[in-house]
């Protein structure tokens, strides 16, 4: 199983998309400066099963693994109403052109505003919180053209 997968213990969606909910998720331009950003997350006290780093390849194969009609047809639903889908699938352009991932479990406010200021100093390409009350949009482009 794919470090990614065993990561998120199968509770990475919601309806067939990708939410993981609790979870800062990042993009960064390569793997490398992930890998960077989780030394820095575990030097501050996130464990590794708080924070993981992961390459374009990892959320690929992901991605492949989520099928099934109801997950293909909530995945088009939201495509169709700009929500989670379209933020997957911008995710999986940056993974098809190398880029690395980091992804950070909190479990409260204090938590996710700790890991942002850890993660948002090494600039990265896009940046979101996946809370109970929805995504919360952190760096990059909003409307994910």
């Amino acid at each position: 199983m794919a470090a990614l997968a065993e990561f998120f213990k199968g509770s990475e969606t919601t309806l067939g998309t990708f939410y993981p909910n609790h979870c800062l998720v990042a993009v960064f331009s390569n793997g490398e400066t992930a890998q960077q950003v989780v030394r820095k997350l575990n030097f501050a006290g996130f464990t590794p099963d708080e924070a993981i780093a992961a390459d374009g390849r990892e959320l690929v194969e992901l991605d492949s693994e989520e099928t099934g009609l109801a997950g293909f047809l909530m995945q088009a639903l939201s495509r169709l109403i700009a929500t989670e889908q379209k933020f997957a699938d911008h995710d999986l352009y940056h993974a098809r052109h190398g880029a690395g991932f980091v992804a950070v479990r909190c479990r409260d406010e204090n938590r996710k505003d700790q890991a942002w200021s850890i993660v948002k100093g090494e600039a990265p390409l896009d940046a979101r919180f996946y809370g109970l009350g929805g995504i919360e949009h952190l760096a990059g482009d909003l409307q994910t053209d």
